[in-house]
């Protein structure tokens, strides 16, 4: 599946639910995380905005989340560190909530991973956490195709230490897949 046709999957989920012009915000969300991410390649070998796509994705085909402040969060997860795009141009195209949401997801280096996601889930009524538990979800469902052992043995670490409890504590479905696809990657990784 090509990831234009993916998005043509998301629209076409969204459409019954959604007004024109909030699929028309979603779009927008796409093209920006698009041109933002267009040179660059997951691990997988795959083009990197199949990733904030399937994120998307997991929210509306597994959470039944059809808000389009989180479908353009989720869009745009990555969009603040990977290119020059700013917060504040992120406010003015798609609105203070998901200006915040975005910079929420954001990860700077100068922040620890515990710091990070315990100011995600303390904005729990924003939907933030929901966005970062569907992008480690999708992030250990591809995981097995990385060339990367160091990265496999990291994202299994971290997931047990930080993602599960989180989990947990926020949605049991998400617990409940991010158990199962990190029992997948430690079975490749033992194989």
């Amino acid at each position: 599946m090509t990831y234009e046709r993916s998005y043509e999957y998301l629209e076409g989920r969204l459409r019954p639910q959604l007004e024109l012009k909030e699929i028309d915000q979603v779009r927008r969300a796409y093209d920006l995380a698009e041109a933002a991410h267009r040179y660059q390649l997951r691990d997988e070998g795959t083009p990197y905005i199949v990733h904030p796509l399937r994120v998307a994705v997991s929210l509306v085909d597994e959470l039944a989340i059809y808000s389009p402040k989180l479908v353009c969060s989720a869009l745009l997860h990555d969009v603040i560190e990977d290119s020059p795009t700013t917060r504040d141009e992120i406010t003015e195209m798609f609105g203070e909530e998901v200006g915040q949401l975005v910079w929420l997801l954001t990860k700077f280096e100068e922040v620890s991973l515990p710091d990070y996601l315990a100011a995600i889930e303390d904005a729990a009524e924003t939907g933030a956490p929901l966005i970062k538990l569907c992008d480690r979800l999708d992030n250990l469902r591809f995981l097995i195709r990385s060339p990367r052992a160091d990265k496999k043995q990291r994202y299994i670490r971290t997931t047990e230490a930080y993602y599960l409890p989180m989990a947990a504590r926020t949605n049991q479905y998400l617990h409940k897949e991010l158990c199962r696809s990190l029992d997948e990657v430690r079975n490749h990784v033992n194989a």
